[in-house]
């Protein structure tokens, strides 16, 4: 066991060093036009990492994340229109979108389960619906005529620099939310997803806990959705649709909601899927859920749980085969015994005559 340990340490860390150089070689590998794709990929991790400290970590099933992600586009969209310095605007969407987020869950104090996953979506649907007919916001068409120039003092209108400080952003994001996880806070969200009423009987505040969990999680949308207006450079109503707030769970169900880093293989897959499909068949969305019903029939923990699943067959061959020699054995034993049998018998008779 402790041999299995040693190799899942090396192969994690073989993993973190090609991923630090495939970051850091991606702007001499690709056009400029194809580090646009990564920035969505990038963005699209941070999403999906703040959407399973809800559904992995705390379970708690919200279908309107997109909400808080379209807080945090506009907040950063109107602050750089007015000239705010980046880290700025980034705080501030990280402030609105958790603030946002938190007055939802204490609206909904006392509502769970299914309930609570219908009242995200309506939440969700009504800043669809306010950004759609306001004026401020652009309404149909959205905001434009924004961009970043410069990062702690770093030029960000090279693609390359902004792929840099995009991922780095990212990197941070997904860090705490790895804290996090790891802490007493992390702990206690996982207890309280498993037995909600054996916590509150041990003194939890179940509600003020899920309650700073969903905070938290809009906190990550809203940072999600600043960095994606200024990797877009525009920002719609339709970043708050109900499809928008479907992706993050798509991408939880394909990397595996289970594992830390399921959201950020199922945001590559999906992003790059969608990319790849949309180029290829107005139909991609079949295609999509064909895929998604597949790995929901024989990876029902994600794809990251492929090993596990591997494991477990081998082990089921294994059984069976040793099922199936000690079947034979048995049988090769039967057969002699009744061989046996059958000479003592033919030796008796010819004793009694």
């Amino acid at each position: 066991m402790t041999g299995f340990l040693t190799l899942r340490r090396v192969a994690g860390l073989l993993v973190a060093v090609l991923v630090v150089l495939f970051v850091l070689a991606l702007p001499f590998m690709v056009a400029s036009g194809d580090i646009f794709f990564w920035d969505t990929v990038a963005v699209a991790v941070l999403f999906a990492t703040s959407t399973n400290l809800l559904f992995g970590q705390a379970g708690i099933p919200s279908f309107g994340q997109a909400g808080f992600y379209a807080a945090g586009a506009y907040t950063a969209a109107l602050a750089a229109q007015r000239g705010w310095p980046v880290l700025a605007v980034l705080v501030l969407a990280i402030v609105i979108a958790a603030a946002l987020s938190a007055i939802a869950a204490l609206v909904a104090w006392r509502i769970t389960g299914l309930a609570f996953s219908m009242f995200t979506l309506a939440v969700a649907q009504s800043l669809y619906s306010f950004a759609l007919k306001n004026g401020t916001l652009g309404g149909y068409n959205g905001l434009t005529g924004f961009s970043a120039t410069s990062v702690a003092g770093v030029d960000v209108t090279d693609p390359g620099f902004l792929w840099y400080v995009v991922v780095i952003i990212v990197a941070l994001g997904c860090f705490g939310f790895w804290v996090i996880s790891r802490s007493s806070f992390g702990l206690t969200m996982r207890a309280i997803r498993e037995d909600p009423v054996r916590s509150l009987f041990l003194g939890v505040n179940v509600r003020g806990y899920r309650v700073l969990a969903f905070a938290l999680a809009g906190a990550g949308a809203g940072l999600a959705g600043a960095l994606s207006a200024y990797v877009n450079l525009v920002v719609t109503p339709d970043t708050a649709y109900w499809t928008a707030s479907a992706e993050p769970i798509i991408m939880l169900l394909l990397g595996g909601m289970s594992f830390f880093f399921g959201p950020a293989v199922g945001a590559v897959l999906l992003t790059a899927l969608m990319h790849k499909l949309m180029n290829m068949t107005h139909a991609y969305v079949l295609y999509v859920g064909i895929l998604l019903y597949l790995i929901l029939l024989f990876l029902p923990r994600g794809v990251l749980s492929l090993s596990e699943v591997a494991r477990a067959f081998r082990r089921r061959l294994s059984g069976d085969a040793q099922a199936v020699a000690a079947g034979t054995a048995g049988e090769r034993a039967a057969d002699a015994a009744d061989a046996t049998e059958q000479e003592t018998s033919i030796v008796g008779r010819g004793r009694t005559q």
